[in-house]
């Protein structure tokens, strides 16, 4: 063949034309392809971080604490769900046993057997709450506490929702509430200044 043709170097042009497009359609396919996977994953991991955020604000949360009521020397145990969910199959033990009142002669003040404490319970809704009154503070605090009245124990949660499991522990430290005090209604202290004032006269 002539390479002088016109025609020699036209075929030549059109087979590497043809090469170098292919080349370029392949390189773009590729970058194409990756671009997409990468949308696909950053789509992907979007919609697990809504999905998390989404049951964190909806799931059931069991808030063990202790609660110190206005006008009452009793210490108490509130255990209440502060979720937006119910919490399934819940089971709730305490790692030691707590006499109620100090009075460790009578089995049925060991909160330790109370129900909820040795059975599970099918369904917690959510804002549902149990208050069980433990002992005066003296009885737990101070010189005058009693053993049978510990001021430090360990509280664990085991419950479902949604298909998943939980087990929380909850470490109770009434030590907390030493040197503070009760919020009083000034109304009733006024009422309790008047009871006292007429004790004395009488």
């Amino acid at each position: 063949m002539n390479i002088c043709d016109i025609n020699y170097w036209i075929t030549l042009l059109e087979e590497f034309g043809m090469f170098y497009l292919t080349a370029i359609l392949v390189f773009l396919t590729a970058i194409y392809a990756y671009l997409t996977h990468r949308m696909v994953k950053v789509s992907e991991e979007s919609v697990n971080e809504t999905k998390i955020q989404t049951e964190a604000l909806t799931r059931p949360y069991i808030t063990i604490q202790p609660i110190l009521k206005k006008h009452s020397p009793v210490i108490s145990l509130s255990i209440k769900n502060t979720g937006l969910s119910a919490a399934s199959n819940l089971r709730i033990s305490i790692d030691r046993d707590f006499f109620q009142f100090n009075q460790p002669e009578d089995p049925t003040k060991n909160i330790r057997n109370f129900k909820i404490f040795s059975k599970p319970i099918k369904s917690f809704a959510p804002n549902y709450e149990l208050t069980f009154p433990l002992a005066q503070s003296f009885f737990i605090l101070g010189a005058e506490a009693s053993d049978s009245c510990p001021s430090e124990f360990l509280i664990t949660a085991e419950y479902e929702f949604a298909g998943k499991s939980v087990i929380e522990e909850s470490y109770i430290d009434i030590e907390v509430f030493t040197g503070g005090e009760v919020d009083r209604d000034p109304l009733v202290s006024e009422i309790e200044k008047i009871r006292e004032s007429i004790e004395s006269k009488a």
